[in-house]
């Protein structure tokens, strides 16, 4: 059995967290380090070898689809209700949440780590797994003492399961759309009614709606203003039925065990989570961690993509040799492996940063720090809060991207009976296909990154890594591969030079710019992990080496092929479309 709790993963648990200053923040005094890292290793543990349990029937099971309920829901197949189960039995079921209701109060970076261990087994389960956790959080974060206390015990038991209910016909990436409409009740409920689609677990008891504010729905329509965040079971206190139906489920190809349906809302009855009209803040926080939760998931599939590629070439024998020996095999293999430790490099990385900007909130909002200590802290916060922004969308658009073509590439090591569905491969590329597209796809991540960019949040993330890199100038081992990403840093600023000249041409080419600066940052932290871990170089170095010379490559088209380019565009779909 496969080793769910990999080397990358012990990397930050044992050397590239700085648990003391986090869990001092967090607790606000003294904290027993080595017990608490203790614990936190044990819980991966244990959650490594479920995982790993589970990924014989996920496999074997792949096909298998959610189904709609008697009384007007949806379910997983028996496969992922069985996993799931365990998972409530061995109290790993919405981590995050803090000790108060029943939780582990788990950093962000360690339940990252163990929902994309969950990817790895089964994909559709860690949709369950995920939303059940990003709903839970965002209760604790938002809804009143009383609503904590009757509904987050029972996500941490695993009792209730979430959703988060976003999109309709006419409001997909543009939330602007919105037509569901809350209106407030006498008793301080709230009512629900309207219809969302694409709603992941959408048969989940618990729904997090984002819907319009009866008082100002048409002179908010068209914006996000006046959008509240709602509470919506399925059921009220006394069992009986909340108007919550789900009609329909989404025919996929892939993650076929996580049900994605059509919710209808039919004078539901609810809570509103945080004040009126400020729901869209509450929902950005959640679909921000859900982002993040997606990269995980992508990472989850990377890894058993490449597991799988590996141990197959080295069994296949062609030409008297296994096919690994090939030289063309083996460089597919060694940059599928390169490229998920990218991936991990830039999402542990921004998860970590996120954990330290969560502590702070927490410290903060105790009001126990001196009066400097808080002023140097919120300027921290501030500070990093702008630098989360930026990670959070070049996370999801490397991690969906990468495991796109990862997922591929694993596909064609197996040659012809990678194409069928005999090969577990093939099953993990349809599913990697949605990793691009949903909780915004990779275009919209990049127009996010390039918003970020253009507020000023990329000055502040390549001061910090200019810093470390300054740092590894008298390492011998690092410091012509440091040089080397100062380098790319530099054609990243040269293209933007050239960018934000026109914000037209900037929207145009606001992918390619994203990678060049994924590239930057994952190159550093991949030097950073060098620093505690020598055998990590030949990783470090071959990512470094390409993008390097993409980096150049990408500078390059972006100065040359601006003049004229929208018109020609515009000119070349025109003509295609008259012939159509």
């Amino acid at each position: 059995m496969a080793d769910y709790f990999t080397t990358g993963m012990r990397l930050y648990l044992d050397h590239l967290v700085d648990w003391k200053e986090l869990l001092e923040i967090r607790s606000g005094g003294a904290v027993d380090v080595d017990a608490e890292v203790g614990a936190y290793r044990t819980i991966l543990e244990t959650a490594s070898a479920m995982a790993a349990s589970f990924e014989p029937e996920a496999r074997k099971n792949w096909a298998a689809e959610a189904e709609l309920t008697a009384d007007g829901g949806a379910q997983s197949p028996p496969h992922i209700r069985q996993a799931y189960d365990q998972l409530c039995e061995a109290g790993l079921i919405s981590l995050t949440v803090s000790e108060q209701y029943g939780g582990y109060g788990l950093p962000a970076l360690l339940n990252g780590i163990f929902l994309e261990m969950i990817s790895r087994a089964d994909t559709s389960l860690m949709m369950v797994v995920g939303l059940q956790t990003g709903a839970a959080s965002d209760i604790e974060r938002y809804a009143s003492d009383e609503v904590k206390d009757a509904y987050l015990p029972r996500f941490t038991s695993g009792e209730v399961q979430g959703s988060m209910d976003l999109t309709e016909p006419e409001a997909g990436s543009d939330l602007g759309g919105i037509s569901t409409r809350v209106t407030d009740l006498p008793d301080g409920r709230v009512q629900v009614d309207g219809q969302k689609i694409y709603i992941s677990n959408g048969g989940a008891e618990i729904h997090l709606v984002l819907a319009r504010d009866d008082d100002k729905f048409d002179e908010s329509r068209g914006t996000t203003h006046g959008l509240s965040l709602v509470l919506v079971p399925r059921h009220l206190e006394d069992g009986s039925a909340n108007g919550v139906k789900v009609p329909r489920l989404e025919k996929k190809m892939g993650i076929h065990g996580s049900a994605t349906c059509e919710v209808l809302f039919e004078g539901s009855i609810g809570h509103r989570l945080g004040a009126a009209g400020e729901g869209f803040k509450a929902m950005l926080d959640l679909m921000n961690a859900a982002r993040l939760g997606v990269a995980s998931q992508s990472l989850g599939i990377c890894e058993a993509a490449v597991h799988d590629a590996i141990t197959y070439a080295h069994e296949r024998k062609q030409f008297g040799k296994a096919i690994a020996e090939q030289p063309m095999v083996e460089v597919m293999l060694a940059n599928m492996v390169v490229d998920s430790e990218a991936v991990r490099a830039l999402l542990y990385r921004t998860y970590r940063l996120l954990d330290l900007n969560l502590a702070r909130e927490t410290a903060l909002a105790g009001g126990d720090l001196p009066d400097a200590q808080a002023t140097e802290m919120r300027a921290d916060l501030d500070r990093d809060n702008a630098r989360v922004r930026l990670l959070t969308p070049l996370c999801k658009y490397f991690a969906t991207e990468t495991c796109d073509q990862i997922t591929r590439a694993a596909m064609q090591v197996f040659g012809g009976i990678g194409f069928t569905m005999d090969a577990e491969v093939a099953k993990l590329h349809a599913d990697s296909l949605i990793m691009t597209v949903y909780e915004g796809t990779s275009e919209i991540q990049a127009s996010f990154a390039l918003r970020e960019i253009g507020k000023g949040a990329l000055g502040v993330v390549f001061t910090e890594i200019r810093s470390e890199l300054a740092a590894m100038t008298d390492d011998p081992m690092r410091a012509e591969l440091a040089k080397r990403v100062e380098g790319m840093a530099a054609r990243v600023e040269e293209s933007m030079g050239v960018m934000f000249s026109d914000i037209s041409y900037a929207l145009l080419r606001a992918k390619l710019l994203t990678e060049m600066v994924i590239d930057v940052i994952a190159s550093c932290e991949l030097l950073d992990q060098v620093g505690v871990d020598n055998s990590r170089l030949d990783i470090a170095e071959s990512f470094i080496a390409r993008h390097a010379i993409k980096a150049d490559y990408l500078n390059q088209r972006i100065a040359d092929h601006g003049d004229g380019i929208l018109e020609r565009n515009a000119r070349v779909v025109a003509e295609a479309a008259s012939q159509h």
